[in-house]
């Protein structure tokens, strides 16, 4: 299975290993920003704190992405559901039935 990111035409979805390689490079550079904003304003930390839980819960969103794609492997491609076939009818619901 093909997967991408953002649409069916955005960029695929690399590889579990590419992934992690590419967040540890975002996640030096958004820490050592993170750690000037708190020198600088030690009373941002709540706004800081919000951002670095978003960041991982991107993070996740797109690892979680690569692991299916991992998973399922290129090839492998969505069969259609069968038809259902032609059903007899059913009985219509009766009365209830008193229990003896």
């Amino acid at each position: 299975m093909e997967i991408r990111s953002q649409s069916k035409t955005g960029p695929r979805v690399p590889s579990p290993p590419d992934l992690t390689a590419s967040h540890r490079t975002q996640l030096d550079a958004l820490s050592q920003q993170w750690v000037n904003r708190l020198a600088q304003d030690p009373a941002c930390f709540a706004d800081v704190e919000v951002e670095i839980h978003d960041q991982f819960r991107r993070l996740a969103d797109q690892m979680t992405a690569s692991v299916l794609a991992k998973a399922t492997g290129a090839t492998d491609q969505a069969e259609p559901g069968k038809k259902g076939g032609p059903r007899s009818p059913m009985a219509p619901d009766g009365p209830p039935r008193n229990a003896p």
